[in-house]
């Protein structure tokens, strides 16, 4: 174990790493100040210690008379975090490693009288019983409905039962659990997917950035759930928005930044979208003329929200991308209808499909518990991140 000083630096070490894989010591000793014999003693404190490994030599630039130098890495093998997405009908959960590799995934039907609760410590066990020997970073939690991340609490949700009261989920469950427990609103934790694969160079499509220049994008998470009784129908539609700005999440005052009502919804009918009936999208599957309904309104209001803060960057997963090409035509019609200046400087805004494994929810919230540790807490006033907290898991 190190202290002190050397330890902050050994955390400064971890962050760089995490988001600049294959540098090498003598890179680490420059961008933080520090000699070469310094960095060198906590580097090799940090490989002997399981949480770094090297990689192949490559030469430095002509000028260091081809001297060599040895590429570091995070260890993919010093353990795991755990990622949850919870629904009213399902848990969806996975295993992700620090560089990100998927390792395990899987889904549990809920109960309708199942406990919430109980069913988030059976999802997890599930997990912790296929890797009995690796160490366990956290769980990340990703849920539908308006969430403190500070304090761990589910403030609203109309399909997890928080409507009348707030949920404090986060410390019951690491009274439970025995490890750190981290809440997000689903759309949210999508967002800490994109900025994870960002940050160790893994890329959806090859040549395609993850991140805008500037790091601001906006991410919808639409998710379709299936009717176990009707094949040709969908229960429901789940769809959730969220806002980065310079690669953070923006919560708004109440934490509910992202949440919105369509655009073109009828105000005398309930649920997001208002049209027709508020079932109107459950025949999407076989009537192309909804679906075209459905994505129009999704579109214009995504738009909408775009133009409006200039921002030229928009993902969308979670089951979504099965109608990217409509979606993507009918975005561009939308994006042009509500750009003030379009016949002087037109405009187009790439959207972003994520892979077709409708994850993204669970692997961001297990990559929420990663950025956490490794590039320090993700909110003021949080703890237990960085060398300090892995050499207490590794202990």
């Amino acid at each position: 174990m190190i202290e002190g000083k050397n330890e902050w630096y050994g955390s400064r070490i971890l962050s760089l790493l995490y988001k600049s894989p294959g540098i090498s010591r003598s890179d680490l000793a420059d961008l933080l100040g520090l000699d070469r014999g310094t960095v060198s003693r906590i580097v090799q404190y940090l490989v002997s210690s399981g949480l770094v490994v090297e990689g192949e030599e490559i030469l430095e630039s002509s000028d260091q008379a081809g001297r060599k130098k040895i590429a570091l890495y995070l260890s993919d093998y010093s353990g795991y975090s755990i990622g949850l997405e919870v629904q009213f009908e399902f848990i969806k959960y996975g295993a992700l490693s620090p560089l990100g590799t998927e390792l395990f995934s899987g889904i549990f039907y809920r109960s309708t009288k199942g406990n919430l609760v109980e069913d988030i410590e059976y999802a997890v066990r599930l997990v912790r019983e296929k890797f009995p020997q690796k160490k366990l970073f956290g769980v990340g939690i990703a849920l539908s409905g308006l969430v403190d991340p500070i304090r761990g609490v589910l403030l609203f949700s109309l399909s997890l039962g928080a409507r009348e009261h707030p949920l404090a989920l986060g410390a019951e469950l690491e009274r439970r659990l025995g490890v750190p427990v981290f809440l997000d609103n689903d759309a949210k934790c999508c967002c800490y997917d994109v900025l994870s694969r960002s940050s160790t160079n893994r890329y959806a499509e090859p040549g395609m950035p993850l991140v805008s220049e500037s790091g601001n994008f906006i991410y919808t998470f639409c998710e379709f759930i299936d009717n176990p009784e009707d094949t040709e129908k969908y229960e429901r539609i789940g769809i959730g928005t969220a806002v980065v700005l310079q690669e953070k999440i923006f919560y708004g005052s109440r934490f509910a930044a992202g949440e919105f009502r369509n655009l073109y919804a009828d105000p005398n009918l309930p649920g997001q979208f208002g049209r027709y009936s508020c079932d109107y999208f459950l025949s999407m599957k076989t009537d192309p003329e909804r679906r075209a309904l459905f994505i129009h309104d999704l579109a214009g209001s995504m738009a909408y929200i775009a133009n409006f803060m200039d921002i030229q960057l928009l993902y969308m997963g979670g089951g979504i991308e099965r109608y990217g090409e409509e979606l993507q035509a009918a975005f561009d019609r939308a994006v042009e209808s509500t750009w003030l200046y379009q016949e002087y400087l037109p405009r187009h805004i790439q959207i972003q499909f994520d892979p077709s494994d409708e994850k993204p929810a669970v692997r961001g919230a297990a990559a929420m518990v990663h950025r956490h540790i490794f590039l320090g807490p993700i909110h003021e006033g949080q703890k237990r991140t960085g060398l300090a907290y892995l050499e207490s898991l590794l202990d």
